[in-house]
C-alpha cells in the first residue's frame, strides 16, 4: 500500500510538473493609435509577451492624462506612451518611474483646411487638440510661439474625443480649421483633400516605457521579462514586414496596406532596438513639459528613470541573440 501511494505521488508530480505554467496577467495602457505603439500591438499579436509567461492586455484609453490616471490608480501596471503626462505627474508628486523608450524622435505633421497655407494662417483659428496635454499640443504651442503667435490668445483649442479619428472628422467637417496627426492620419488627411501645412522631425521620446516606482521594487522580474519580449517584439516588426503590417492594420481598423507601409516606415525608421533614452530626447520632453510647468527646467535628464533593467537584459546577451 505504502509503495503504491508513493507512486500515486510521483506520478502526480509528474503531472503538476508537466502543466503549463499559468501566464502572468498584466495590463498596459496607450493613449492613442499613433505611430510610436506600433511594437505593442505586433508583441500582443503575434504572442510574444505569452512567449515570456505574461498574459498581456493592451488597453487602449484615449488620451495621455487619462491613461497616466489609470496608471496612478492602479488600474493598469504599465503604460507605453503619455510622457508629457507622466512627467507633469512626476512634478506633481506621482511615484512613477520611466523604464525605456520606444522612440528618440517624434514625427508630427500639421494638418489644416485646404485654404490654409501656412502656419501663420492659423492665427485665430480653432486647433483640434487630444484631451488632456500631451506631446502633440505641446508642439503646437512651440511651433506657434515661433511663428509670433501666442498660444492663450491668437488660437482657441477644442479638446475633441475619439482619438485621431475624432479630430479628422472634426477637421473634414470645419469644426476645427487645423491639428496636428502622426502617420498614418496625416496621409489619410491629405487623402481626403486636406493639407499638410507643416512636417515637423524632433527629437522627443516617443512611447516611453512607464510604471509606479513600487512596482520596479516589488516585481523588477516580472518587468525584465516584459521588457525583454517587447524588444523582441520590435525584433520582429523590423524582421518580419508582411506580417507586421497586418497586425498594424488590425489594430488602426485600416485595411489600406499602403497607408500601413507608410506607417511601417516610419516606425522602423525610429524605432529604439534597445529601448535606451537619448539624453537629447529627454531634455526636449522636458522643455516641451516647460511651456506648462516652468519646475521642469531643473530637472536632470536623468531623473526618475531607471535604465538598470535595459542595461540587465543588454548584459545577459538577449539583443546579441536576437540580431545576431
Amino acid at each position: 500500500m505504502i509503495r503504491w501511494l508513493g507512486v500515486f505521488v510521483m506520478f502526480a508530480a509528474l503531472v503538476v510538473a508537466a502543466a503549463p505554467l499559468r501566464a502572468e496577467t498584466f495590463k498596459v495602457g496607450f493613449p492613442s493609435l499613433a505611430t510610436g505603439f506600433a511594437p505593442s500591438w505586433v508583441t500582443a499579436d503575434k504572442g510574444i509577451w505569452k512567449k515570456h509567461g505574461l498574459d498581456v492586455e493592451l488597453i487602449y484609453l484615449r488620451g495621455g492624462s487619462r491613461t497616466v490616471s489609470a496608471l496612478i490608480g492602479g488600474s493598469i501596471d504599465f503604460i507605453i506612451g503619455s510622457d508629457v503626462g507622466s512627467i507633469t505627474a512626476i512634478l506633481q508628486g506621482a511615484e512613477i518611474t520611466k523604464l525605456g523608450v520606444t522612440t528618440n524622435t517624434l514625427g508630427y505633421s500639421m494638418v489644416g483646411q485646404p485654404n490654409l497655407k501656412s502656419i501663420r494662417d492659423l492665427k485665430g483659428k480653432i486647433i483640434g487638440i487630444t484631451q488632456g496635454r500631451d506631446a502633440a499640443y505641446s508642439r503646437v504651442v512651440k511651433i506657434l510661439r515661433e511663428n509670433g503667435m501666442d498660444a492663450s490668445r491668437d488660437v482657441k483649442f477644442l479638446p475633441i474625443a475619439e482619438g485621431p479619428a475624432g479630430r479628422l472628422a472634426a477637421l473634414s467637417s470645419g469644426v476645427i480649421h487645423a491639428t496636428m496627426f502622426t502617420p498614418p492620419t496625416d496621409m489619410i488627411a491629405e487623402r481626403a483633400g486636406m493639407k499638410i501645412i507643416s512636417k515637423i522631425d524632433a527629437e522627443n521620446v516617443g512611447g516611453g516605457l512607464s510604471t509606479m516606482k513600487s512596482a520596479v521594487q516589488k516585481n523588477r522580474p516580472t518587468l525584465v521579462r516584459f521588457l525583454k519580449a517587447y524588444i523582441e517584439g520590435i525584433h520582429y516588426l523590423k524582421t518580419y514586414k508582411q506580417e507586421s503590417l497586418k497586425t498594424l492594420s488590425k489594430y488602426t481598423r485600416n485595411p489600406d496596406l499602403d497607408v500601413m507601409a507608410y506607417l511601417y516606415g516610419e516606425i522602423t525608421t525610429r524605432v529604439e532596438k534597445d529601448l535606451r533614452p537619448k539624453k537629447e530626447a529627454v531634455r526636449a520632453l522636458l522643455d516641451l513639459v516647460a511651456l506648462d510647468y516652468p519646475q521642469a527646467q531643473r530637472m536632470k535628464e536623468t531623473d526618475h528613470w531607471d535604465t538598470s533593467l535595459i542595461d540587465e537584459i543588454q548584459k545577459s546577451g538577449f539583443l546579441d541573440q536576437l540580431y545576431r
